[in-house]
């Protein structure tokens, strides 16, 4: 199935699981605790949608 842009689900969960994992990054970086769990647990999502069984980003610490 595709979405409105002719995107297939499975694209579109490919790219939610790329732009949280960076977000969750961003946020655990500057100590958003909170927003950085709520991304984690949507990319964990994305990724399952997508097929895959993955661990959690990496965090970035805030120096990096």
């Amino acid at each position: 199935m595709a979405d409105q842009s002719g995107k297939s689900n499975h694209e579109v969960a490919d790219y939610i699981a790329t732009m949280t994992a960076h977000l969750a990054q961003m946020a655990a970086a500057q100590n958003f605790i909170l927003l950085a769990h709520l991304l984690e647990m949507a990319w964990l999502e994305a990724e399952q949608l997508c097929g895959r069984d993955s661990i959690a980003p990496r965090r970035r610490s805030a120096n990096q």
